[in-house]
């Protein structure tokens, strides 16, 4: 199926502006005309243009809804979130959110919640069950609204009608209908991708009418995949987003405008099924706050001077002023609360754990992107050189020789990193829960890994025997073999650092490789994820390349360069036994999970399929992929075929050199 069957007929499951409320003057509300994502009524005819660099462009002053996102809460079987923006500048004036078991209309208009009037967004305080959230962006001085209501109580694995309204003299209103969570030995589907970007302004998905810098039609059709895929086996139940949204940090002077092209465009699939984002590198944004989000209180051309130049709390404002996630029940040490920077839920017999790889790694140089060194519509001169250092901004780390990893610091502790324990062991420890799920954005293994996860996160997925942890951040597909414990002294100083010089033996913390020998059933290969945890980088949601792969001109083998220094660099290189499978012919694509829970307890499996799709020019229309790159089932009552005796060494051995993180 191309993007203009999802973008131009309605197939009477997708959200839809006409039909909910028909003679609908009597609740105050106006029906809207289109199908499926009435392109019509959203296009504001903007003349297509290139990337207006730092000059920012303005924003619409209508309030229809749009942007229409679900999202789970706490308990994805009786709680889901309705989010959606107002386009610009306007606060719409009565927003209301309608909803039923049955179909919206004058008979049935159902429940009925009203909002009450924005207020600036604030993580201080726990986010209330209907919120009006309103964000002004620190570089283009643009004040955005977004609306998000909590349902809580519904009935498990039931399917609810919704439809939100502006209220206003005219109103609009936009609609779309979800089905909550079953729960217990249920089978269900779930995708993935991350790293996606907006559609550009060849598509009738584009919005502005502009071209941003990570702007590509790919995208628009990785969203059709998921309401389509190729298996032609059905929609999944939920969609997890692992980070890189949408690149609005690229376009320092227009985020506000890169965020919506990507809400509308995310929003023909998200407002029928819950995605779960989760944080990247590129949503960390240049702005006017301090760190924890407070704005400064001075001329706000002397706020980057000042250390003033975040986006909201860690450059993270658009982020959590859109999305009303999980609540974790942490609080930072800056008196925040993280609600939504990392976070789990659980449906059926899978436990999913959402982490902020921001907090943990030494990429810190690949964070807020172009503009230092601007001045901007709002004023803010940001420094040049300047970076948006987000590293231990849940607490600090306290380096441990025994084997070379990081731990929660004594005094200012990691709590995120004490938060993920303490999940992990719950986890294991509840018998409702027979496989862990981990998504993220940068990887641990796969692309060019970062030694600051394998540091703080690693030792965890081996302790708790994590199954699965998606990735993203390297726009391509990687399968990593699974993995165990670590090879110590498996790397080599590539460019002289800390003391060390080109050749020196170094530590990398290389995960041991369990085996290469998969088990079959039905056909399929096999792996147990007891024995070991399988990483996958799941990157191709859309934006430019990152091929070719890694390899060692000597060999032919695949290699890795790794990120070992704060700065970012990638000053070793390590043989990659763990890499088991890739593409090197398509960056972009989508994985498709079904979990299969058995019969009894311990008997869950999730098959595991990723379909590449080509590159599109923009655009360009394309039919969908039909056949998989690969399927794998993953699984902890799998056999284990051993390929021989597992090389390295074991958690808890020294290595003879380590970095101090």
């Amino acid at each position: 199926m191309d993007n203009r069957s999802l973008s131009e007929i309605s197939d009477g499951n997708g959200f839809s502006r006409r039909g909910f409320l028909k003679g609908a003057a009597g609740l105050g509300l106006a029906a809207g005309a289109g199908g499926l994502l009435d392109l019509g009524f959203f296009y504001d005819d903007a003349s297509a243009a290139p990337d207006p660099g730092i000059t920012t462009i303005p924003l619409p002053a209508t309030t229809a809804p749009e942007q229409l996102h679900l999202q789970w809460g706490s308990d994805p079987a009786r709680s889901v979130t309705v989010s959606w923006a107002a386009p610009g500048t306007i606060a719409q004036p009565a927003p209301k959110l309608f909803y039923s078991k049955a179909p919206i209309s004058e008979e049935n208009p159902g429940r009925v919640i009203g909002l009450p009037p924005p207020a600036p967004l604030d993580v201080t305080r726990p986010r209330p069950p209907a919120a009006a959230i309103s964000f002004t962006d620190g570089l283009s001085g643009f004040t955005t609204y977004h609306y998000h209501v909590q349902l809580t109580d519904l009935e498990l694995d039931t399917t609810y009608h919704y439809q939100v309204t502006d209220g206003g003299a005219t109103p609009s209103f936009v609609g779309s209908s979800f089905t909550t969570a079953p729960v217990g030995r249920a089978r269900y589907r779930f995708t993935s991708y991350g790293d996606m970007g907006t559609p550009t302004s060849s598509s009738t998905v584009n919005v502005t009418g502009f071209d941003w810098v990570e702007g590509n039609d790919t995208c628009v059709f990785e969203v059709d995949a998921v309401e389509t895929p190729g298996d032609g086996r059905g929609a999944p139940l939920f969609h997890l987003l692992n980070g890189d949204l949408c690149y609005g940090n690229l376009d320092p002077a227009n985020t506000p405008s890169v965020w919506r092209d990507f809400g509308v465009n995310v929003a023909r699939s998200a407002a029928n099924r819950p995605w779960m984002p989760t944080i990247g590198n590129h949503e960390n944004e240049f702005g006017i706050s301090d760190r924890a989000g407070r704005p400064f209180p001075g001329p706000i051309a002397k706020a980057g001077a000042a250390g003033s130049y975040w986006n909201g709390p860690y450059g993270d404002g658009h982020y959590l002023s859109r999305f009303t996630l999980p609540d974790n029940g942490v609080r930072n040490h800056d008196g925040n609360r993280l609600q939504g920077n990392f976070y789990k839920f659980q449906v059926g017999t899978v436990l999913f754990v959402a982490l902020d790889n921001d907090d943990v790694i030494y990429q810190q140089n690949d964070n807020a992107g172009p503009g230092a060194g601007n001045t901007y519509r709002s004023g803010a001169s940001i420094p040049a050189g300047l970076l948006v250092d987000s590293r231990e901004y849940t607490g600090g780390f306290e380096y441990n020789p025994d084997d070379n990893s990081l731990v929660p610091a004594a005094h200012h502790g990691n709590v995120q990193l004490t938060w993920l324990e303490q999940t992990l062991a719950e986890g294991r420890r509840d018998p409702s829960v027979e496989m862990i799920v981990v998504f993220m954005h940068q990887p641990a293994l796969g692309g060019t890994p970062d030694l600051g996860i394998r540091q703080t996160w690693a030792p965890l997925f081996d302790r708790y025997t994590v199954d699965l942890v998606l990735q993203g951040h390297a726009h391509l597909y990687e399968r990593c073999y699974p993995v165990r414990g670590y090879d110590p002294d498996a790397g080599t100083v590539t460019t002289a650092f800390n003391g060390y010089e080109v050749g020196d033996p170094f530590d990398t913390r290389r995960p041991t490789t369990v085996t290469t020998q998969p088990a079959m059933v039905d056909g399929t290969p096999a792996w147990n994820t007891a024995e070991g945890t399988v990483y996958l980088v799941l990157g191709g949601g859309g934006a430019s390349s990152s091929l070719p792969y890694s390899f060692d001109p000597a060999d032919g083998e695949r290699d890795s360069l790794i990120i070992t220094n704060y700065n970012g660099e990638t000053n070793a290189v390590e043989d990659a036994p763990w890499s088991a499978g890739r593409d090197a012919g398509d960056a972009h694509g989508y994985a498709v999970f079904d979990v299969d829970p058995g019969e009894h307890h311990g008997e869950t499996t999730i098959t595991f399929s990723w379909f590449p799709i080509p590159t599109v020019a923009d655009g360009q229309i394309i039919e969908l992929p039909t056949t998989p790159l690969e399927t794998h089932i993953f699984g902890r009552r799998v056999p284990v075929v051993r390929s021989g005796e597992p090389h390295g060494k074991e958690r808890g051995n020294k290595p003879r050199r380590h970095l101090v993180g």
